[in-house]
């Protein structure tokens, strides 16, 4: 049954409710909102037609025209055996994004006066909603699109399908992996447990990925493994969305009309679940995720990655302590005060062992890189000579977030009776001595069977790379002038991200250029020990540089 129809009054401060208090409450705000949310609403709708009009409409429509001369038909071997792993392997990329992205924002991100003021009323939660969470999936579901026309066109330049065919089956794809990512994201924002044990399976799905980009580039150097691209398509909807890919380009799937209906089913139980799910976000989890998506805009807008960082950070930091929390919190404190930032350090990753986890993973990426680069001749070898430099330096990274806390707000460290400058290069023992011995376990291997020269490399380039990371540490704030000054409004942003990156970056290009594998392999005993020295050189006055920010900061 329905009721009379509400009466609102405009002009009254509040509207007057007679049966429908959801309906009356938005036609009041629509009216007293104007006209100026259209203008803003057009003004966006304007934006994204003009970029996608000029830029990727240009190059769409020059590869529209590309595609009759089939111009990566040599490639087509290649790519047919690179689809079905790389299919499944880009789905479940975008399912654990849209997952992440559900740990600290969501899929339903209204503005705060509608946390804070609409959703205290008795009005339908989701009625008020379900159109913040509709925004978000059209925007995937668009960017799937979009992502699939290339696709289809890619298909049909290498001649392994026509392009309407491949079109119908990239939309497929596309509209189901965005709406079932976009439907977890809102079970992740939904429920703190389910966020819980997803931040749990973090590293269980990193590895996946990491196994799914092996799996690729050895499908690409012919090596495939049909019993595990079979296993994979019908291990679940990531699976499910390539098959009617694989059809269209050529591929032997017989059964991919009941991979598709399996798709369309779950894709429709999502759907079906929405509206419930939605309207059972507690408003505390939209406030706190409101607020640390302003913060990442703001940290995005001002150039500092580090406030962007902390405000993805904020919404996860309402969690419950883990078992490792508490116990890392049982243990005791050093009875000399010369300890006590060691002990610190060492019981903050104790509490996280996922950065600990994190930094091992990164250091054993970066000792393969410099593996593969130390057996790879001509200027090839800088290019992962840099790739192994840099992922060492962000494995170094995930140890110093204490020293970060610190850099952040200097009141943390005021109890401790030395000067604050100090405290600084006391952060970095802990960090040094983790990536000394994770890097001589990992080099271990390579200094047996192929350069017997690895493991000097390890304690030269972890006090380099750890003095890189408090150097950003303790990085001031990014000076106004360097935004907004009228001779720096070309090179401001560019200046900006030296300016953020300068430890890194000086950190990184010393050790490409003191530790390149080229130079260390055919050099003498004296050059390598010069070398090493020039290491230790380097990471002093990184030090000293950390020293002398981190007075400026007190």
């Amino acid at each position: 049954m329905t009721g009379p129809a509400p009466d609102v009054r405009v002009g009254a401060s509040t509207p007057v409710l007679a049966q429908d208090p959801t309906h009356a409450t938005t036609v009041w705000l629509r009216l007293r909102r104007g006209r100026g949310r259209a203008r803003r609403f057009g003004y966006a709708v304007y934006i994204v037609v003009l970029l996608l009009g000029s830029t990727y409409g240009v190059y769409v429509a020059g590869a529209i025209h590309e595609v009759r001369r089939q111009p990566l038909a040599a490639y087509a071997d290649e790519l047919a055996a690179v689809l079905p792993s790389g299919l499944v392997l880009a789905a479940i990329t975008v399912l654990a994004l849209a997952a992440w992205d559900g740990l600290w924002r969501g899929p339903v991100t209204p503005p705060r006066p509608d946390v804070d003021w609409l959703l205290t009323l008795s009005v339908r939660r989701g009625r008020v909603l379900l159109p913040w969470f509709a925004l978000s999936a059209g925007v995937w579901i668009v960017a799937a699109l979009l992502l699939g026309l290339v696709g289809a066109l890619v298909i049909a330049a290498a001649g392994l399908g026509g392009v309407g065919a491949g079109l119908l089956a990239f939309a497929a794809l596309g509209v189901g992996v965005a709406t079932l990512a976009v439907t977890g994201a809102a079970v992740v924002e939904r429920s703190r447990r389910v966020a819980d044990r997803l931040r749990r399976l973090v590293p269980v799905l990193v590895l996946g990925i990491v196994l799914g980009i092996v799996q690729v580039v050895a499908a690409a150097r012919g090596h495939r493994s049909r019993g595990v691209e079979t296993a994979q398509l019908w291990s679940g909807p990531w699976g499910w969305a390539a098959q009617p890919v694989l059809a269209a380009a050529g591929g032997s799937v017989p059964l991919w009309p009941l991979a598709l209906a399996l798709l369309i089913l779950s894709t429709s139980a999502a759907v079906w679940a929405v509206p419930r799910l939605v309207a059972g976000i507690p408003t505390a989890e939209l406030r706190v995720r409101t607020r640390a998506s302003t913060g990442v805009l703001a940290g995005l807008w001002a150039l500092d990655l580090r406030a962007a960082r902390l405000g993805a950070t904020g919404a996860a930091d309402t969690r419950r302590a883990g078992r490792a929390q508490r116990w890392a919190a049982r243990l005791r404190a050093p009875r000399r005060a010369a300890l006590l930032v060691v002990w610190r350090d060492a019981v903050a990753l104790l509490a996280a062992p996922r950065r600990t986890g994190l930094m091992l993973l990164l250091l054993a990426f970066s000792t393969a890189t410099a593996t593969v680069a130390a057996h790879t001749e001509g200027t090839a070898a800088t290019p992962l000579t840099v790739a192994a430099a840099l992922m060492g330096y962000f494995a170094a990274a995930a140890l110093l977030e204490s020293a970060r806390l610190d850099g952040d707000d200097t009141r943390r460290a005021a109890w401790l009776p030395r000067p604050f400058a100090r405290v600084a290069l006391e952060h970095a023992p802990v960090p040094i001595l983790l990536l000394v011995v994770a890097g001589c376990l990992f080099a271990l291997p390579v200094t047996v069977l192929a350069h017997p020269g690895a493991l000097l490399v390890v304690p030269a380039a972890a006090p380099v790379l750890v003095a890189a990371g408090l150097v950003g540490a303790y990085r001031p704030p990014t000076p106004a002038w360097m935004l907004s000054h009228p001779a720096f409004a070309q090179v401001g942003p560019v200046m900006a991200v030296v300016w953020y990156g300068a430890g890194p970056i000086v950190g990184v290009t010393g050790l490409t250029v003191l530790l390149a594998p080229s130079s260390m392999s055919g050099a003498g005993t004296a050059t390598v020990s010069a070398r090493l020295a020039a290491c230790w050189a380097l990471a002093a006055l990184m030090l000293w540089w950390t020293h002398a920010r981190a007075r400026a900061r007190r």
